[in-house]
C-alpha cells in the first residue's frame, strides 16, 4: 500500500463523482484539509473513515487500500482483512510520529524559552551572563539527550545510550568551564566512563538474549559490583581521602549480597534449561 498512490486514486474518484474537497469533507464530517493531505500522500485516512470514503467515491475498501480499480474478482475475505490489518497498523504509525513530532516541538519551544528566560533575568540581575549559562547548558544537554525519545523509530534505548556517551563528557567539560573547576570535569568524566561502561555492559545482554530474564538480571547484579567500587574509589582519589571504615563495611556487605542473588540467578536458570 502506497500512500501517493491511495492519494492520487481518492483525487480521481473524487472528480469522477464530481465532488470538491470541501464537499467530500462535509460528506465524511472532517475539514477539506485532510482531504487535500490525502491526495498528495501525506497522510491517509483514518481507518474509520474507510467504509463511508468507498461508499462516496462508489469503489470497493479493497480498491481504496490498493489505490486502484479491480478488473478480477474481489479479493478473498482472509487477504481483505489482512490488508486492512496492514492498513490499520501504518495509520497508527502515522498517528504516532505526529504526536511525537507535536511533542518535540512543544519540548523544543520550552527549551528555548526557558533558556531566554534565564538570559534575560541574569542580565537584568548580574549585569552580565553567569548562572544562566550553566542552565542553558544543561538544557541543551537535555535536549540532545532526549532527541531520540523523539526522533527514533526504533532501537530507542540503544540510542538514547549513545547519545548519553556522546554527550556527557562535554557536557562536563562545559560544566568544569563555566564554574572554573577542573575536578567537575576529571572526576565526573571518570565516574560517567564507568556508569557508561556499566550501562552498555547491562543493555547488551538484554539485547542479546532477552528471554533468559534470570541469566540477565544474573549478569546485571554482577555489573553493579565494580561499578559501584568504582564510583567510590574514584570520589575517594580525587577528594585524596580514603572510604570510611563505614562505606567500606556497607559496600563489602552489598557485594556479598549482589553475589549471593547472581549466583542463585544463575543456578536457577541452569536447572531450568537443564529440564528443558
Amino acid at each position: 500500500m502506497n500512500n501517493e498512490k491511495m492519494g492520487n486514486f481518492i483525487f480521481e474518484m473524487r472528480r469522477s463523482q464530481n465532488l470538491t474537497q470541501k464537499e467530500l469533507a462535509a460528506k465524511l464530517e472532517i475539514t477539506d484539509k485532510a482531504i487535500s493531505k490525502w491526495e498528495r500522500g501525506i497522510s491517509c485516512p483514518d481507518i474509520s473513515l474507510l467504509i463511508p470514503l468507498a461508499q462516496i467515491l462508489g469503489v470497493t475498501t479493497s480498491e481504496l487500500l490498493n489505490g486502484e480499480k479491480c478488473a478480477a474478482p474481489e479479493k478473498s475475505k482472509d487477504v481483505l482483512v489482512e490488508e486492512t490489518l496492514l492498513y490499520s497498523d501504518r495509520s497508527a504509525a502515522q498517528k504516532a510520529d505526529r504526536m511525537k513530532g507535536i511533542l518535540f516541538t512543544f519540548f523544543s519551544s520550552s527549551v528555548i524559552l526557558a533558556a531566554v528566560i534565564c538570559f534575560i533575568c541574569d542580565f537584568c540581575i548580574a549585569g552580565q551572563l553567569t548562572w544562566s549559562l550553566l542552565v542553558a547548558a544543561s538544557l541543551l544537554f537535555g535536549w540532545l539527550l532526549l532527541l531520540p525519545l523523539f526522533k527514533a523509530r526504533k532501537n530507542i534505548v540503544r540510542k538514547l545510550l549513545l547519545m548519553l556517551t556522546l554527550t556527557v563528557i562535554p557536557y562536563l567539560a562545559v560544566l568544569s568551564r563555566l564554574l572554573a573547576l577542573p575536578a567537575v570535569c576529571k572526576m565526573g568524566a571518570v565516574i560517567a566512563v564507568i556508569s557508561l561502561l556499566g550501562l552498555w555492559c547491562i543493555y547488551i545482554p538484554f539485547l542479546k538474549i532477552p528471554h533468559r530474564k534470570l541469566y540477565v538480571t544474573g549478569i546485571i547484579l554482577l555489573v553493579i559490583i565494580p561499578v559501584m567500587w568504582g564510583i567510590n574509589g574514584t570520589v575517594s582519589f580525587f577528594i585524596q581521602q580514603p572510604l570510611e571504615p563505614s562505606t567500606k563495611f556497607v559496600d563489602s556487605l552489598t557485594t556479598l549480597v549482589l553475589l549471593i542473588i547472581a549466583v542463585f540467578c544463575f543456578g536457577k536458570e541452569f536447572l531450568r534449561n537443564r529440564k528443558q
